[in-house]
């Protein structure tokens, strides 16, 4: 179904309106990728997929490549990029130098045609194609799915590596005009493969809509910078600005294909929100059915998941990160200051007297830290807890100096799971039903598994707004428990 028009609000401008810049000259002779950069890129993928999930294997992955493939011959640059579809609910997609080009499953989940997928696989390689890893702002950011983004509030490039569970990877940052460069780029790309060029549009609404609900889902405290604008500034004038372009392109709306039918049975079984193996994160909650783990973040607080780590991020700026492992049979206050060695690095830190204590039946040690930064002292704090012999998992928390008791919920809401609450975690899944006369996005919401904002969920990963019409026989998407 094509998606209805959308306009953002006020809060989602990441800047002020640009001015537009000259439309981008066609690039018959696309230039070749550089043999370093592939090389390079090669070298790194494995690293950015254990951070990212890993790669979501089967139909959904081939389905990516196959359109990334047709995108990049269309771009000039046939055989030399690798797309792949990575194992998270956050809703994002990059390229690294090399052509390597990752999606997120949460991005698939929001897109509602093969048309708004292939823009946004033209965008990323637009960004190649227009060699801007060579123009890029001398800043990049942390990804802030593997790691805290520490350095923004200590400015400390040593505690920037919070947690030495490895969060190394930097995703650039690209320009205003460098962004709007690939949209432009990519609107060109969809036309000269044969997509609707108005599904950019479409895209760009899709992802507006998806962080207004973001926003209305989590505590107003808690707003972190949406997925996908911290890496894609994401401004209305960038809407206005695709639409211009599909215009330009001399082709009507409707008149080259979105492919939404091939596109709903692609995504047709794939796995919604967290990944079994992750934990699911509900809310302020996160429970891990496997290492039967379960803490619950305080108010105004919200949580990320990752393959390695949950982050916990705060009012102010405070965070936190919690993850775990094999102690090898140290004492628990060895596994702790080993935890804050990690995280310190080079950064010289005053170590206070480690507390032990008791949460919810677990041994417990708290470990206070004090780092001083160009910002001012910051507190650093380690709480590790005993789930058996050789298992632990801790906090590492972040807070100006004297801040953290602002985690102490956080601390003593960790707990075991019990059987019956391990057995009652279930997966969800993307389900393609047809629409039948009666049905109603009302009375489709319902079958949603999602815990609140039933209805807003279905119309935001279906393209609709409120008030419209399901057609009979057309298909909607719809997330269910898995059987």
């Amino acid at each position: 179904m094509a998606r209805t028009a959308f306009r953002f609000t006020a809060a989602l401008l990441t800047g002020t309106a640009l001015a537009a810049c000259a439309t981008v000259a066609s690039s018959p002779d696309a230039p070749q990728v550089a043999q370093s950069e592939r090389q390079q890129a090669a070298q790194q993928h494995e690293q950015v997929l254990a951070q990212f999930g890993g790669a979501y294997e089967g139909p959904q992955q081939a389905y990516v490549q196959r359109v990334g493939a047709r995108m990049a011959e269309v771009a000039g640059l046939p055989g030399q990029c690798t797309f792949t579809l990575v194992n998270t609910d956050v809703v994002n997609a990059f390229a690294v130098p090399g052509c390597y080009i990752y999606v997120t499953r949460g991005l698939l989940t929001l897109a509602d045609s093969e048309a708004e997928l292939a823009y946004v696989l033209g965008h990323e390689i637009g960004h190649v194609t227009a060699a801007h890893s060579q123009r890029r702002q001398n800043a990049s950011i942390l990804s802030g799915l593997g790691a805290i983004v520490v350095g923004v509030l200590t400015g400390s490039g040593e505690l920037a590596q919070l947690a030495g569970q490895g969060a190394q990877l930097y995703t650039l940052r690209y320009s205003r005009e460098q962004e709007l460069e690939s949209d432009d780029l990519g609107v060109r790309y969809m036309v000269q493969a044969g997509y609707d060029p108005y599904a950019a549009a479409d895209m760009l609404n899709a992802l507006g809509a998806q962080d207004q609900l973001r926003a209305r889902s989590r505590d107003s405290e808690a707003q972190a910078t949406p997925e996908w604008a911290r890496t894609h500034p994401l401004t209305e004038n960038r809407v206005v600005r695709v639409s211009e372009q599909a215009r330009a392109s001399g082709r009507n709306r409707g008149e080259l294909p979105e492919q939404e039918s091939a596109y709903l049975q692609a995504v047709d079984g794939m796995i919604y929100g967290d990944d079994p193996a992750q934990g699911f994160v509900e809310g302020r909650t996160f429970s891990h059915p496997t290492l039967r783990v379960r803490f619950e973040a305080p108010q105004g607080f919200a949580l990320t998941n990752s393959t390695r780590a949950v982050i916990v991020e705060g009012p102010s700026g405070v965070r936190a990160l919690f993850s775990g492992g094999a102690t090898g049979g140290a004492d628990l206050e060895q596994y702790a200051t080993g935890v804050l060695r990690g995280v310190a690095g080079q950064t010289p830190v005053q170590v206070a007297q480690p507390r032990r204590t008791t949460v919810n039946g677990l041994e417990t040690l708290i470990l206070p830290a004090r780092a001083q930064t160009q910002n001012g002292a910051v507190d650093l704090t380690v709480v590790a807890y005993r789930f058996g012999p050789q298992t632990a998992y801790h906090f590492v928390s972040l807070a100006p100096a004297g801040g953290t008791g602002v985690f102490q919920p956080l601390f003593d809401s960790v707990r075991r799971l019990s059987d019956q609450e391990a057995a009652a975690l279930r997966p969800r899944r993307i389900d393609v039903v047809t629409v039948r006369a009666g049905d109603t996005v009302q009375s489709l919401a319902q079958r949603m598994a999602v815990p609140d904002y039933k209805v807003e969920h279905l119309l935001v990963i279906n393209g609709l707004r409120s008030g419209d019409t399901l057609r009979p026989g057309e298909g909607v998407k719809l997330v269910v428990y898995d059987r």
